[in-house]
Order: C-alpha cells, then sequence, then structure tokens
C-alpha cells in the first residue's frame, strides 16, 4: 500500500492493530457480548437540547503537532467540561499521535453522563464495537476512508450496533459522498486532514473556521440538507474563542467540536462558559 498521507499512514496503522485485537477477541465474540454495553445516550438529543452551537468539548493528550497537556487527570478535566456547560464529550483513542486509549473512552464512560463520540480512525465494525461495548454515544466516520457504498455500509453498521454515525468531511470534494448518503449528523473539519501528508506534524495545524462558512455559502446541496427535520451540523477544529464562534453564526450550527484549546485552557470552565456567553 502506497503512503502518501496522514490517513493513508493510520488506515495501514489501524489495520495491524485490529489484525492484533482480534487474535485475542475475534469480532464474533465482541457481536456476543452486545448485551453487555453500557446504555446509549442519545447524541443528537444531548446537543439539541443545549443552547445552539452545543459545545463537544474533546479530550486529547497531545497532537502530531503539539503536546496539549502533560500526566492528564482525566476525570477532573471531565468534570472540567461537564461544570462549562458541554453538552458532549469526544473521545480521541488512538495512542500513536493522540495519546488516547479504548481504555480511555471506558474509563470517561463511568465517571460521566455525558454522551461520548468515539474519535477514532474507523475503517469498520470491530472498531464500532469496541467502542460501543466501552460505553461510545457516536463514532466518528471518515468519509475519505469510504466510497459512497461504504459509506452507507458503515453508517448502517452504527444503526445496527445502536450508535451515532458521526460523517465527518475535511475537504470540499467530500460533501457529495456524505450527502449523497443522507446522514443525520455531519461534521465538517475546519483543518483538510485528508489532505495532510504522512509525516503531519508540521502541516497538522493548518486550518481556518472559514472554511465552514465557505462550503455553507458555495454547497447548495449542504443547505438542502440542513432544511430536513432533525438534521445536525458540526463544525469542528480552529475554534478558538468566543469571538470565533460568533463568526460562525451565519451557520445554522447544532454543535461546535472543541479540541486543542480547550485542552491548553488555563481554566476549561471558563473557557467554555466564554465560548457560550
Amino acid at each position: 500500500m502506497t503512503i502518501s498521507t496522514f490517513l493513508d499512514r493510520m488506515r495501514q496503522q489501524k489495520l495491524q492493530e485490529i489484525e492484533i485485537r482480534q487474535r485475542i477477541h475475534p469480532l464474533a465474540a465482541l457481536r456476543e457480548r452486545q448485551a453487555e454495553a453500557p446504555e446509549v445516550l442519545d447524541w443528537r438529543q444531548s446537543l439539541r437540547s443545549r443552547q445552539r452551537p452545543a459545545l463537544i468539548a474533546e479530550l486529547k493528550a497531545r497532537s502530531p503537532a503539539q503536546q496539549n497537556v502533560v500526566n492528564p487527570d482525566w476525570p477532573a478535566i471531565v468534570k472540567e467540561y461537564e461544570a462549562g456547560g458541554a453538552a458532549a464529550v469526544s473521545v480521541l483513542t488512538d495512542e500513536s499521535y493522540f495519546g488516547g486509549s479504548l481504555d480511555l473512552l471506558e474509563q470517561v464512560s463511568r465517571r460521566t453522563v455525558l454522551p461520548r463520540l468515539h474519535k477514532e480512525f474507523i475503517l469498520g465494525e470491530y472498531q464500532l464495537r469496541e467502542g460501543r461495548l466501552r460505553g461510545a454515544s457516536a463514532a466518528l466516520i471518515l468519509v475519505s476512508y469510504f466510497s459512497e457504498k461504504e459509506l452507507h455500509e458503515v453508517v448502517n453498521c452504527c444503526v445496527e450496533i445502536g450508535i451515532t454515525a458521526v460523517v465527518e468531511c475535511s475537504l470540499q470534494e467530500e460533501l457529495s459522498r456524505a450527502l449523497a448518503i443522507n446522514p443525520d449528523v455531519l461534521l465538517l473539519n475546519n483543518r483538510p486532514i485528508a489532505a495532510l501528508p504522512s509525516e503531519p506534524q508540521r502541516g497538522y495545524l493548518q486550518g481556518k473556521i472559514e472554511t465552514t462558512l465557505q462550503w455553507w455559502r458555495e454547497e447548495s446541496e449542504l443547505r438542502r440538507w440542513k432544511q430536513q427535520a432533525g438534521k445536525c451540523l458540526i463544525s469542528a477544529s480552529c475554534i478558538d474563542s468566543r469571538v470565533d464562534v460568533e463568526h460562525l453564526s451565519p451557520v445554522p450550527l447544532d454543535a461546535l467540536l472543541i479540541g486543542n484549546a480547550v485542552m491548553k485552557a488555563p481554566n476549561r470552565v471558563e473557557f467554555l462558559r466564554r465560548l457560550q456567553s
């Protein structure tokens, strides 16, 4: 397999990780354990019941470009997110670049009543079931990894398992593929993760909130999709201040996903409250 982008690298790595874990816990065994999974919290209802845009606060020890926090006290950080008014928590489970794990997702699930987004480089059913068993209410689905047919299949798999598919586009050209399956939840990533080079350290922090505004202006299919009842639109990355939130106000966003900025904030509770003030 040719490795030309960061997502290519992560696909190869995840295939290797899945192969190793399947030797210990085969897919059939995960399917049999479905009844053991924690209660699913309603992802969309949690977002839509809050003042819009609701906030999804992310647990991310580091990124390819920077260290956010050293020796994090995850339970304490989750409590800060709750106190700051977050509607949901996003949990990075990749260890190599982001310092997360499936154990972290399980730990967080036991500590909070907020719905959890399993944020990972998900390729199919195996990872979806791993996340569900550890308390995920939703799973991030990167459009870049799937054809339209495959995207439809993986979203249907989420429905079968009982979690919400959060379908992410990080390039404008991916929007038509995402909208073709009419997802319930669509995330616009202001950081072009699908275009990052295989070694992303220098370019990882590129991105701008203008991306969400531009796509909303230029993509009539996106605007038509949002007119349907119950559709949930999220903007993610590069949202660092109340000014950024106000700048995005022309777009009818249901939620904002806040990552590096909230992790690095000196006072996370006050930071989240300021974003909503």
